[in-house]
């Protein structure tokens, strides 16, 4: 699949223009790693890795939020709770991507169009948000790059060697996120649909065979969770439904999201509180964002055509299989739809950008460069910078309530309280309305008059409480119940704190 073309430069200077991309992606991946406070899922992972007790057998296979997560950081966060210190292992495999483009990048064109692509890769916005989050996707994603990068390799030279180095790379990405499969897909139907190729199918098979002979504990899980009622037979099983409808506006903001993040334009939580005004407010950076990156993306898509038909029939398979499995999942409420879902086709996507940024006319270079990168630099600042953009701040709110926790005090959280539990263990325990808790007006007011009856007095923090208390019952009743001491708001996070006088 590799093919040469004409570089506009020479060799030797674009190896430095290489090692500072890759190197500047490094270093963003690093910058202020613990500046914002754990967030609810990394909270999730930190719960699910038995961090200072024993990790069972049985309880590294019950996980498929990346197995292979749950045992680093089993171990890893066992040496320090400190949230920068949590977060290296992912930026370690955030700035591991880096690399990995350079190596896809070398092996299939030349310096010029793997400096775009490492220089796209090295500051992409999406990628710097997950490369500082305790999650399985920026591993993920490095897995993604690799697999692919040993595919092709594979592709040149079909020996047992390379697919040995296909099939680990397989596992490992199985094994930090399900999602790694769609990649695989992709790379099936490739083979399936270049003519020349069709004869490897069968070896392809053979390795993927032997990788879910390895996976199979987790194979068995998948199988328990995806039927309720085999799940209700096994009690540490939760099903995998989850899904809450497909909205139109799914695909289209996947898109933006792979350009240049959830910071630049409206934000996540704009969106969830209203998206119509979101969309309104922030129209100037969306059709900004879309004609860069549109005609970025249309130029890689025609140097492609014009120049190797394989390489992006690859690509689009790459790129669109994630996108269209994940839209499936979400219409048969399987899974909502959520970018990160699809994030192991990110890569394809930076190797379309960056491939349109190689093609790209003299005359309109450096003007299409500097917009490009003004867009994107905007979007890093915000992320760093800007509250708005940032992660739920259950950190700041745990902080005030140590800081005025006094005996007799309850906490009580609405839905996501894992991020809080995590801060406020062991000084306090977190009481937690759930969705059952609010099944009716008469079970939500017995729940808190139980919990007004044990408290001298009560901290009451909402983070995501839309999700089962969306008209805000729950406050509701403890203003009319409780006295309301003092209220502060973090960045989606509000904390109240009640006494037990009559309000």
């Amino acid at each position: 699949m590799r093919y040469s073309i004409a570089s506009r430069r020479a060799e030797a200077p674009l190896r430095y223009f290489l090692v500072a991309a890759a190197a500047a992606g490094v270093v963003l991946r690093f910058v202020r790693l613990g500046g914002q406070s754990l967030w609810v899922d990394e909270a999730i992972t930190l719960k699910n890795s038995f961090v200072g007790g024993h990790l069972a057998f049985s309880g590294f296979l019950s996980t498929l939020q990346g197995p292979l997560v749950v045992f680093i950081m089993h171990f890893w966060a066992s040496l320090s709770s400190n949230d920068a210190f949590l977060r290296i292992p992912f930026a370690i495999a955030g700035g591991l991507t880096v690399w990995a483009f350079y190596l896809l990048g070398r092996s299939l064109y030349d310096s010029w169009t793997t400096l775009h692509t490492v220089f796209v890769a090295s500051l992409s916005p999406i990628l710097v948000w997950y490369s500082q989050e305790i999650r399985g996707y920026s591993f993920a994603v490095l897995f993604s790059v690799l697999m692919t990068y040993f595919f092709i390799q594979w592709l040149a030279r079909p020996t047992a060697r390379n697919a040995i180095y296909y099939g680990i790379m397989v596992f490992a990405g199985l094994m930090t996120n399900l999602s790694a499969g769609f990649v695989a897909c992709a790379h099936l139907m490739y083979l399936i649909l270049v003519s020349g190729k069709r004869k490897l199918v069968g070896r392809w098979m053979v390795t993927i065979f032997i990788v879910l002979l390895a996976f199979s504990p987790w194979v068995r899980e998948i199988i328990v969770r995806a039927h309720p009622v085999r799940a209700a037979a096994v009690p540490s099983a939760e099903p995998l439904k989850g899904g809450g409808g497909l909205s139109i506006w799914a695909l289209p903001y996947a898109l933006f999201t792979d350009s240049v993040g959830y910071t630049l334009g409206p934000s996540v939580r704009a969106l969830q509180a209203d998206r119509a005004r979101a969309l309104a407010d922030n129209a100037g950076w969306i059709v900004a964002t879309g004609a860069v990156f549109g005609i970025m993306v249309v130029a890689g898509v025609t140097r492609l055509v014009r120049t190797n038909r394989n390489l992006l029939l690859l690509v689009l398979l790459w790129l669109l299989v994630p996108i269209v499995a994940v839209v499936l999942l979400a219409a048969r409420n399987v899974k909502v739809f959520n970018v990160r879902y699809a994030l192991v086709g990110i890569p394809a996507y930076i190797m379309l950008v960056g491939q349109g940024l190689a093609a790209i006319s003299r005359s309109r270079y450096w003007f299409l460069v500097l917009v490009f990168a003004a867009l994107i630099g905007i979007s890093l600042v915000n992320y760093f910078h800007v509250a708005t953009y940032g992660k739920d701040d259950a950190r700041g709110a745990a902080r005030l309530i140590q800081a005025g926790l006094r005996p007799g005090d309850v906490v009580v959280g609405v839905y996501a309280t894992e991020a809080l539990d995590h801060y406020l263990e062991p000084l306090t325990p977190v009481a937690v309305f759930e969705a059952s808790d609010v099944a009716s007006p008469g079970s939500m007011s017995a729940r808190c008059e139980t919990l007004a009856a044990g408290s001298t007095r009560l901290w009451l923090v909402l983070c995501r409480e839309g999700m089962v208390d969306p008209r805000g019952a729950i406050k509701n009743w403890f203003d009319h119940n409780l006295k309301l001491e003092s209220s502060q708001s973090f960045p989606g996070v509000r904390v109240f704190l009640y006494d037990k006088r009559s309000g």
